[in-house]
Parts: C-alpha cells; sequence; structure tokens
C-alpha cells in the first residue's frame, strides 16, 4: 500500500497498522512513544506513518496522556489597544494554523492586567483550572515576572521572540531583532537626512529594548542627530500625539522610525494635519508590514518580520514541549530571518534646509 492506494482519503491508523504487519494498539503505542512495543516495531510503524503522510492528532495523545489538548496564549493589553495592532492577528493566525494540523485548540484570554500579582494570578486560575497544557510569552519585560510563574506552576511555556536576559525557557525568533532598524537609519542617511526620531514602545518590552538599542547604535555610526525619542503605547493616538510634539519642536526631525506601522500612519496623518507632507517634508518609517502597508499613498517604508512564521514556529516548539513528535526546523528555533527594511513611498530625500 502506498498514498495513492488511498484514492484520496486520509490514512487511518487502521492503514497503517495493515501495512506495517502489527496491531492498532501496537501503532498507537509507537506514535505515543509508550512502551510495549520493541524499537524495531516503531521504528517499522513511524516509516510506514511518514511514508503515507500520516500523523496522530496532537490532541488525542494529549488525552491519553491526561493533558487538556488545549494550549493558551494570555494577552495582557487593554481590548481598543489590541484591537488596532495588526501584529497579534497575524502572530495569532500562524498559532492557530499549526495547531489545528495537529488537533489542537487555543485559547486566547485579553485582559489588562494592572500589577504583576494580578497578572501572576491569571496564569495561577488557567493552570488550577487544567484546561491547557502549556502558554505562550509575548511582549517579554526586563526582569519578567512571568519566567517565574509559570515555573512555579510547572506549566509548560515558549518565549515569543527573543527576551532581554537569559532566561531559562525556549524561545524562537530572530537572534538579531533590531536589524531592520539598523537598516532604516542607514537608509535615511543615504537620503541625507541628519536629524532623526524614534517613537518607541514602553521602554520596558524586550523587542523595544532591542531596537532602542539598534537605532542609537546606527545613528551614531552614521553621524546623524536623535532629535527625540517619545514613547508611546504602540496605538494610532500615540502615534499622532508624538508626532506633533516632534514636528513642534525647535528643532524638528527631518524623518521618524515608528516602532509599528499603526503609529507610522497616524503620525503620517498628524505631519498632514498640519500642512507637512510625506515624504517631502517628513520621510516616514514603519515596522511589521502590515498587509494595508503597501496600498497607503505613499505607500509606507516599513521593516517587515514574518509574524505568521513566528506564530507557526512558536506554536510548533510548544508542541515539541508537550512530547508532541514534530519536525525541528534545520537552522533551530532561534535562526529566524532578520527583519529586514522594504523601501517604498514614505521615505525620500532630506528637504532643503
Amino acid at each position: 500500500m502506498v498514498r495513492d492506494e488511498l484514492a484520496g482519503r486520509r490514512p487511518t491508523i487502521s492503514d497503517i497498522a495493515a501495512l506495517a504487519g502489527v496491531s492498532k494498539a501496537s501503532v498507537s503505542k509507537s506514535v505515543n512513544g509508550q512502551d510495549g512495543v520493541s524499537e524495531a516495531t516503531r521504528k517499522r510503524v513511524l516509516e510506514v506513518a511518514a511514508r503515507l503522510g500520516w500523523r496522530p492528532s496532537a490532541r488525542a495523545v494529549a488525552l491519553t496522556r491526561g493533558g487538556s489538548g488545549a494550549v493558551g496564549f494570555l494577552i495582557n493589553r487593554a481590548p481598543d489597544l489590541l484591537s488596532g495592532d495588526p501584529y497579534f492577528v497575524d502572530l495569532l493566525s500562524g498559532i492557530e494554523r499549526t495547531l489545528a494540523q495537529y488537533g489542537y485548540w487555543l485559547l486566547l484570554q485579553i485582559g489588562h492586567h494592572s500589577t504583576e500579582e494580578k497578572e501572576r494570578a491569571a496564569y495561577a486560575d488557567l493552570a488550577a483550572s487544567q484546561r491547557v497544557d502549556g502558554v505562550f510569552l509575548t511582549e517579554t519585560r526586563i526582569g519578567d515576572p512571568r519566567f517565574d510563574t509559570v515555573r512555579e506552576l510547572n506549566l509548560p511555556a515558549v518565549v515569543v521572540s527573543r527576551p532581554w536576559a537569559h532566561a531559562a525557557l525556549p524561545w524562537v525568533g530572530s537572534a538579531n531583532p533590531g536589524g531592520g532598524i539598523e537598516d532604516a537609519v542607514q537608509h535615511l542617511a543615504e537620503l541625507g537626512h541628519r536629524k532623526i526620531a524614534y517613537v518607541t514602545g514602553p521602554q520596558d518590552r524586550s523587542h523595544v529594548l532591542y531596537r532602542t538599542e539598534a537605532f542609537l547604535t546606527a545613528a551614531a555610526k552614521h553621524g546623524l542627530s536623535v532629535v527625540g525619542m517619545p514613547r508611546s503605547d504602540f496605538s494610532a493616538e500615540g502615534g499622532a500625539r508624538t508626532t506633533l510634539e516632534l514636528m513642534e519642536q525647535i528643532e524638528r526631525p527631518s524623518a521618524i522610525i515608528y516602532d509599528n506601522d499603526v503609529m507610522a500612519v497616524a503620525g503620517s496623518q498628524a505631519a498632514s494635519s498640519r500642512g507637512l507632507s510625506t515624504p517631502d517634508d517628513l520621510s516616514i518609517v514603519g515596522h511589521d508590514d502590515m498587509s494595508m502597508s503597501r496600498w497607503l499613498t505613499p505607500a509606507l517604508t516599513t521593516v517587515r518580520q514574518d509574524v505568521i512564521q513566528l506564530g507557526e514556529m512558536c506554536a510548533m516548539r510548544l508542541l515539541l514541549e508537550l512530547g508532541i513528535p514534530v519536525q525541528e526546523p534545520p537552522n533551530g528555533w532561534q535562526a529566524m530571518p532578520d527583519p529586514a527594511l522594504v523601501i517604498r513611498g514614505s521615505t525620500g530625500p532630506a528637504p532643503l534646509s
């Protein structure tokens, strides 16, 4: 029997058993890593399963081992801030797509936990309810208390993107989260800009710190003056407000880099409301390359990262932590492509003084 002989239907455990010459119970033990079968039998069963393109339902494996067949994602943001950020839509899309392939469920909780105690209680409640077998940790912070929390709760976890400091938890992402920012600063320098600014997110977030470090290093390398680094909250309102503050300074920038595309678009519109044209008067650079960025007028120059792929790989890594057999990436979990600059119409030569 080969895949073509299945007449277009999905292979079953009975198919595997028939071709391998074993019982269905032996197939189950082989693919679930259980005792009771020889290594030769296990190898033969796995080879047949691979040839037919069959893999066990991760949820079934989890239930066999006493798990819930679900993983959790707690997002500590106010719902109004989350709704305007396409980053999480792409990230969750990648996670859900992969989990679904393995028969796993995703439990999503959104809430604004104003203190570390409330945040810890949210994870403790989730663990106590036994509704999830593991969790994703995103937007990690300096000294993130969640690292200790999940360890104390014995809750498997995977960190989304590189943490700021060493954490005894697996993480998935690029080894150089600030790479695209370095490219953006160089691009602006080559266009003749000498006074630039950076609208950041909260400065306790790991990814913001990596980007800030990259921005300052690149600005110094190219001899550019940093005339402002206001903090924002990733929202459109924050992007607009900080842009107006920067443009009302005595020494104002000719180019601004933003920590996400949402703030960049809002910043461009805010500048336009003051009679400033993008890119003739002010060059704009975003981050994340959300789907609408290329359709704006002018199209947005931005730093692209494959957030959907990031979500897919994070899901695979967490499944591996839970004992689900998955194929590991050939270059490892921390070798995703660095963020890269995509040059479009929102950046141009520096205006004449």
